[in-house]
């Protein structure tokens, strides 16, 4: 029970939401006429509440995954059961009673540009210039058309927000090292602190990639031209190599 205790109270923030949605939710059980409205806005979220509570609910889930537990709560219809709740009791004063919800809103929260993780954006795309500039490299190179690429993790997760046409061995879900998943070339890039240059393009190699993206800081024991590679040049501090000797075929 602590477990979920403890997923409970880092999902709900500085708690306002929650307590505006639990009032909702008992105001809209015990006022509400209209069957369908309630099952759907009442019971049905209430019946996902106790069951998010209930500890057998999460050991049974922990036993498939253990860190998106609180995902139970997105299938919860917060905004929606608070505002018409606000409707519903207030009326033809819906507009001052927005006005007060509002205040609530703001007042109750935070403000979120004092993150931590957030930084001023670059540019208008919100992306690593880096990220778009090697894309659109790449992309001409290849004469527009879709290819496949292996990019350092630190540039993997914004490659896929910036274009779909460029596929990659690992993204994000290798960056995230207590989902413990394994990579090929992931592990022959990003792991060793000397890459093995013939390790790395053997590979890059067995997933198909048709490029290959290093930082030009990264130690390397010996030459990927010595493999076949081909040097395009640097880039924002990336040295950019493609492999003729996998064809360019979707």
């Amino acid at each position: 029970m602590a477990e979920i205790l403890n997923i409970l109270t880092e999902y709900k923030g500085t708690g306002v939401l929650l307590f505006l949605y639990l009032a909702a939710l008992v105001c809209l059980l015990i006022r509400e006429k209209d069957g369908t409205v309630k099952a759907l806005f009442g019971w049905l979220p209430f019946t996902v509440l106790v069951l998010f509570m209930l500890p057998p609910v999460y050991r049974l889930y922990s036993k498939v995954e253990s860190d998106t537990y609180y995902r139970l709560l997105w299938m919860i219809p917060m905004g929606t059961t608070i505002i018409y709740t606000v409707i519903r009791l207030f009326g033809k004063h819906t507009r001052a009673a927005f006005a007060v919800l509002c205040a609530l809103f703001v007042l109750g929260g935070t403000y979120t540009y004092s993150n931590v993780n957030i930084t001023k954006a670059s540019n208008r795309l919100h992306l690593p210039y880096q990220t778009v500039d090697i894309c659109n490299f790449l992309l001409q190179d290849s004469g527009g058309k879709n290819i496949k690429a292996a990019f350092p993790g630190i540039l993997a997760q914004s490659v896929r927000q910036y274009t779909s046409r460029i596929d990659m061995p690992f993204g994000r879900e290798m960056t995230v090292s207590k989902w413990e998943y394994w990579n090929e070339v992931y592990e022959v890039m990003e792991k060793p602190e000397t890459v093995d240059a013939a390790a790395l393009v053997k590979a890059t190699r067995d997933t198909g990639c048709n490029y290959l993206v290093i930082s030009s800081l990264r130690k390397v024991d010996g030459k990927f031209e010595d493999s076949g590679l081909v040097c395009l040049g640097t880039m924002d501090g990336f040295l950019i190599y493609r492999d003729p000797e996998v064809p360019i075929s979707f």
